[in-house]
Order: C-alpha cells, then structure tokens, then sequence
C-alpha cells in the first residue's frame, strides 16, 4: 500500500511538472512566434525601403543622363558627324584633284617619251654597229659577272650551311646546359629547404628542450613542496588517530545502551504517524488518479500512460519544430543580411561601371574629335599644296605655250572666246603643246653633223626652240 501510495504520489508530482512545462513551452512559443513575427515584419520594412532606394538611385540616373550631359553628348555628336562629312567631301575633292594631276602628268610624261623616241630614233649605221659590239662586249662582262657571283654565291652558301651546322650544335649545348642548371638549381633548392627545415626542427627542439627543462625544474619543486606538505599531513594524521583513538575509548565507554521507556514509546509513535501520513498520501494520489481518469474518461492505467507518453512526444516535437522554426528564422536573418550586403555591393559596382562606362565614351569621342580635327586640318594642307601645286603647273603649262607661241586658234574655235587656262580646257592647251613641239621637232636646225651627235654621250642635239619658232613664224 505505501509503494503503490509513492508511485501515485510520484506520477502526480510527474503531471504537474509535465502540465507545467506544457504551459511553458507554449508560453515560449507564443512569445518566439510573436517575436519572429515582428522581425519578419521589420525585415519586410526594410526590403521595402532598400527597394525605394533602388529606385530613386535608377531615377537619379535616368535624371543624369537625361539633363545636361545629354545634351553635350548630343552637341558633340552633331559636331561629329558634321566633321565627317565635311571630311568626305574633302576627300572626294582631294581624290578629283589627284585624278587631274594624275592626268596632267600622264600627259606630260607622254609628251617627253615622244621627244625621247624622236631623239633616239635618228641613229646611223656605225653608231648602230658599235651599239651591238657595247651591247655584246657588256653581255660578256655581265656573263663574267654572273658566274663569279654565282661562285660567291655558292661559297656564301656553304659557309652559311656550315654556320647553320655549328648554331644549331650550340643551341643542343645551351639547351643540354639549361637542363643541367634547372637540375642543379632543383637540388639546390631541395638543399636548400631540407637545411631550413633541419634548422627549424633544431630550433623547435632546442625550444623544446628549454621548456622541458623549466617543467622538470617545475616539477622538482613541486616535488618537493609536496614531500614536505604530505610530511606535515602525515605528522597531522598521526595526531588526529591518536586523537580519534583516545575519543573512540571515551565513545565506548559513554555509548553503552541504557533503557529508557518513554524514548521507546515516542519512537513507535513517530513512526505510526509516517505510517499514517503515507496512506494518506497514497489515498490521494488514487484520488488523483481517479480524478485523471474521469477527465480523461479512461479507466486502464496503461491506456492514461499511453496517452500520457503520447502527450509527451507531441510536446517533443512541438519543441523540435519550435527549434526548427527559430533556425529557419536566423537562416532567414543570415540571408536577408546577405541579400542586403549583395544590394549594396551590387549597387556600387554598378555605379563605378557606369561611371567607368561614361568617362570611356567620353575619352573616346573626344580622342576621336581630336582625330578627326587632326585629320580634317591635314586633308585641308594637303588640297592647298596641291592647289598650290596645280596653279603652278598651270602657270608652267601657260608659259611653255607662251615660249613656244603656240597658235590659240584651235582653243578659240572649240571655246569661241578667249579663256584663261584652267583644269577643265588644260587638255586643249596641252594638245596644241604637242603639235607645236612635234612641228618643231620636225624643222629644228642642228648644229652639230650626226656623226658628232650620235658620238656624244647625251646624244641630244644642240638647237634653239626660240630661234626655231621665230623662223617658223
């Protein structure tokens, strides 16, 4: 009866403890529900006011690049592509006038191939004989000439393959010593590290040895405070058993037992009284269990335990997916703070890029507005000088057709009036050039007999165009 009345009291004392710590835990999940709530809340605050100012960082952008940078963006495109324009047509200006000149040239070039072909064409016999005994003594020289180059050429050649042979023999040394000194500086190196290694275990050990040294002198000491603390004890001990020995003798003679009828009569009334207060315990612990099961409605105590322990393991895995719960929250904590510190790191990379991105264009277009000044500032030197140029050559096409007298009738037939030389009727003033110097050439008086000319190194004969003209006219 009194065990069964400790095991009730036991289990009541269990279910008030369980109930309790029921009633704790959900206190405390409220509280941590409540808790993670208002964090979330805060959190939620937070990504909102960081997406604000997202933003208003993109409108301040959109504001930047829309307002006065934009419009010098645009002014220096405008001047840009004005500059390329007024360089194209410089360059198709500058590709007409070359096309002119090109053709001025060309004419002059042929004018002089056909005084030239005039000249060399009046040569005699004699001249033409002694030509072909130059031209066949100076291929023999030129044959001579060409088989001693041949030779040294074939003993360059030789000496060359020689040379060839011994570099690419040195180059088999330098490459065979390159892999003799990356061997030697390998070992010199893996001596190099096993001395630093034997020098730090030498100095690890001496290290090693000193601390060792210290402990056992440590430990000397040690020793000896205690051999002298444990001699002490000793000497107390000794003491004390005396001491003891002489109480237990005093103890022996006091502790005999002596009857005393009233002591007995309270002891066996003290003990009914604990008899008594454990059958009243165990009657409660029954009523509580009673009680239990009447408000449970089961009448098996395996049943009520059953469904206490099944109570138990639903408060367990309450409190597993509270802890849950809170590691989930800090996770989420940890990657909100994550996110937030990616936000900002992502924000500033993107305005160093952008800013990086802006600065670059505007180098570029004003690197390229230099070039392009540069170049439009060249291609205007450059249709000077041939302007410069072309007038000069008109100029000297003008005073050939004055020296020579040249008739205008032809150029007043085709033009009708009287004109000033220019680029575009250049052609009829060179045509009536040629003929001119053609009717010269056809009526010049020499000087000189053709012996004597064609003997001449220049063979140019000697006669005057001013003279020539005059008897013409």
């Amino acid at each position: 009866m009194t065990d069964q009345n400790e095991l009730d009291q036991l289990a009541a004392a269990e279910l008030e403890r369980l109930q309790r710590q029921h009633r704790t835990l959900q206190l405390e999940l409220r509280g941590l529900l409540e808790e993670k709530a208002k964090q979330l809340k805060k959190q939620n605050h937070m990504i909102t006011v960081l997406q604000q100012e997202h933003q208003k960082l993109k409108d301040e952008i959109n504001t930047l690049e829309s307002g006065t940078h934009a419009r010098k963006n645009t002014n220096k495109e405008k001047r840009l592509s004005y500059l390329q324009r007024q360089n194209v047509d410089l360059q198709q200006i500058l590709q007409g006038e070359r096309v002119k000149l090109w053709e001025l040239e060309g004419h002059l070039k042929k004018v002089e191939k056909e005084i030239e072909s005039l000249r060399k064409n009046e040569v005699t016999d004699s001249c033409y004989k002694e030509s072909i005994g130059k031209v066949q003594k100076s291929v023999v020289k030129l044959e001579n000439r060409l088989d001693v180059v041949n030779k040294k050429c074939s003993d360059v050649l030789t000496e060359n393959c020689k040379l060839r042979n011994s570099i690419n023999h040195m180059l088999q040394d330098r490459s065979n010593f390159n892999d003799m000194w990356q061997t030697m500086v390998t070992q010199f190196n893996e001596g190099k590290k096993y001395i630093m290694e034997l020098i730090d275990q030498s100095t690890v050990a001496f290290d090693l040895r000193e601390e060792l040294c210290n402990k056992l002198q440590v430990l000397k000491d040690r020793s000896e405070n205690d051999k002298i603390m444990h001699i002490q004890e000793m000497r107390e001990m000794q003491r004390r058993l005396e001491h003891d020995a002489k109480l237990q003798k005093f103890f022996d003679i006091k502790g005999k037992k002596r009857l005393n009828p009233e002591l007995e009569q309270r002891e066996a009334n003290k003990k009914l009284a604990l008899k008594e207060n454990y059958e009243r315990q165990l009657e409660e612990y029954h009523a509580i269990i009673d009680d239990i099961k009447e408000l449970y409605a089961v009448e098996d105590t395996d049943s009520l335990t059953a469904q206490f322990k099944r109570q138990e393991e639903e408060n367990f895995a309450l409190f597993s997916y509270v802890n849950e719960l809170s590691h989930e929250v800090e996770t989420l904590n940890e990657t909100t703070q994550e996110l937030s510190e990616e936000i900002e790191r992502q924000q500033a990379e993107h305005e160093e890029k952008e800013l990086k991105q802006k600065t670059e264009a505007l180098d570029y277009l004003n690197s390229e507005l230099e070039k392009i000044e540069m170049a439009a500032k060249e291609a205007s030197e450059r249709k000077l000088a041939l302007h410069t140029r072309l007038d000069q050559m008109l100029q000297g096409i003008l005073e050939i057709f004055k020296l020579l007298s040249c008739d205008d009738a032809p150029i007043l037939n085709v033009l009708s009036s009287k004109t000033v030389l220019t680029v575009h009727n250049v052609k009829l003033f060179v045509g009536v050039i040629e003929r001119r110097i053609n009717t010269v050439i056809s009526n010049v008086n020499v000087d000189e007999s053709s012996t004597k000319i064609l003997g001449r190194k220049d063979r140019v004969p000697k006669f005057n165009i001013k003279d020539s003209a005059k008897g013409k006219n």
